[in-house]
């Protein structure tokens, strides 16, 4: 009997969490997206029970300081650099991976404004969803001080800091990343449409949970902004240290998404040490561009016949915190390359001490499209020339051409180098109307010859490019950028020589002037 009772009492509270858990209620998005906007500092109509508390008018108050500041001197900045330099490896769209990222999906949506998918990933807790009821009760007031005590230093110093955040998070009214990301979507303008919380498999699958109010270390929240563009924002709590990003699912899951583009600062120089070796290879094998500050992957890892480089900003030193990770390829890059950075980020985080580097994934060791945008005419073989009349006695040979940039005597031969842009010719207005097709006149330095000859190192070489297409104007790399190629003398292809050379540059007719020939 009394095994029975046992029994029927087991069975019975079974039945009742069944219940409970079946129980579960969806998330309200509407109450979501009107939190979101009131911890951002947003007003909203209808909620004067929250906003005409004086709690909430210094919240206001002070949020929207913080974030006029912020989008001056960090976020509009930043969103400017970005088109200018990065609009074109966003083209496609692609998947953002941002490893280290915790819930700052705030500059991923400035940096990367045309991305689809963005992927983050930390050591937090996905959390609750905000509610608004919240800000109608006793603890309002804490919550409000919560959330900018979190966000001040996200607003000032454009990261957290990984301990604390993460206490923070845990302990907070509105705890954990979910209520972060949502302010942050607001803030930048962003309606959240859904809100699903996911479950990641060890075999890298991932199970849509649904949109019901229930605890997970996956979300996936989904949003538009004020044009109407849908994006997806998807944040796993997990350790991607070597061994438990395999036993987790999260490499998996990397994997079995397109390449894309990868984001990294303030990652706390953990690809420098050994055991985060497997998302760093990840990453260099699954990314099409990735954008770093030095605390990222080391410089060592980007070979010159895999990837190109351009530096922005300023590198002199990490922070003492991190001083053993110094690193001189990224002084030498800073103090021979670097192109202005107009806005501060990472550790060193005011402007004019911040880095940052662009490094594309070059295939096959080919230079950007724009170098290689005439090689389809060079494939065609030029006419032979015709027998030369025999001569009554054999003519010396004639001297090699010399390059009068530098005392170097560069035969008409092909070459297999590695370049840095020095100076650049540009398609004006007048060129573009007067030409169908035109070639620019740029000057490089050869860095290195890919040949493994130290000869031609240090001379500068001058190479046409097409600049103009069918019309078109041939986008180019900035000054510094560096890439493998391989050229032979334009004279070599006769059916070239009658387009236009629109040359801004100080170069003698007289000079050796180098084609793109790679394929």
């Amino acid at each position: 009997m009394q095994f029975i009772i046992k029994f029927s009492a087991f069975f019975f509270i079974s039945v009742i969490s069944s219940g409970l858990a079946g129980a579960q209620k969806n998330i309200d998005i509407n109450d979501v997206n009107i939190t979101s906007k009131l911890l951002t500092g947003i007003s909203v109509p209808n909620e004067e029970a929250i906003t005409s508390k004086e709690t909430w008018k210094k919240h206001r108050q002070d949020m929207s300081k913080a974030w006029e500041r912020y989008k001056k001197s960090n976020l509009l900045p930043m969103q400017s650099w970005s088109e200018k330099h990065l609009s074109e490896i966003q083209q496609s769209k692609e998947t953002l991976r941002y490893p280290f990222s915790g819930p700052d999906i705030l500059h991923a949506l400035y940096m990367f404004p045309d991305t689809d998918h963005y992927i983050l990933c930390g050591l937090e807790p996905v959390g609750s969803v905000p509610e608004s009821s919240i800000l109608k009760g006793e603890s309002s007031e804490q919550a409000l001080k919560e959330i900018r005590t979190i966000l001040e230093e996200s607003l000032r110093f454009s990261f957290f800091k990984t301990l604390d955040m993460r206490a923070e998070l845990s302990d907070a009214i509105y705890e954990g990343t979910l209520p972060i990301m949502c302010l942050f979507l607001s803030g930048a303008g962003y309606e959240i449409k859904k809100i699903e919380k996911l479950l990641l498999n060890k075999d890298g699958t991932v199970e849509n949970l649904g949109t019901k109010k229930i605890r997970s270390d996956a979300v996936q929240i989904t949003a538009k902004d004020e044009q109407g563009k849908p994006i997806k924002v998807s944040y796993f709590k997990t350790n991607i240290a070597n061994g438990y990003i395999n036993k987790s699912g999260f490499l998996k899951y990397l994997q079995g998404l397109p390449k894309g583009i990868s984001y990294v600062k303030a990652a706390s120089y953990l690809m420098h040490k050994n055991y985060f070796s497997e998302i760093r290879s990840h990453l260099l094998s699954s990314s099409s561009a990735i954008i770093q500050d030095d605390s990222g992957i080391p410089i060592k890892h980007f070979p010159n016949n895999r990837w190109n480089i351009q530096f922005f900003g300023k590198y002199t030193a990490p922070i003492d915190l991190f001083k053993e990770h110094y690193q001189a390829e990224m002084r030498d890059l800073s103090e021979n390359q670097a192109i202005k950075l107009p806005f501060g980020t990472g550790y060193k985080w005011r402007k004019g001490q911040s880095n940052l580097i662009l490094a594309n994934h070059v295939k096959n060791g080919k230079p950007p499209k724009a170098i290689l945008a005439s090689i389809s005419k060079l494939k065609k073989k030029p006419a032979p020339a015709p027998a030369p009349a025999p001569a009554p006695a054999p003519a010396p040979a004639p001297a090699p051409e010399k390059n009068n940039s530098s005392n170097q005597t560069f035969d008409l031969q092909s070459l297999d180098v590695q370049l840095r842009l020095l100076a650049k010719s540009v398609i004006d207005e007048e060129t573009a109307k007067e030409n169908k097709n035109a070639f620019i006149m740029n000057q490089y330095l050869i860095i290195s010859n890919n040949t493994g000859s130290e000869e031609l190192i240090g001379e500068k070489i001058n190479v046409v490019r097409a600049g103009l297409i069918n019309g078109r104007v041939v986008k180019e790399k900035p000054i510094g950028s560096i890439f493998s190629v391989k050229l032979s003398p334009l004279k070599k292809y006769p059916s070239l020589l009658n387009w236009t050379i629109k040359n801004d540059l100080t170069i003698s007719k007289k000079e050796t002037i180098y084609i793109p020939t790679q394929s």
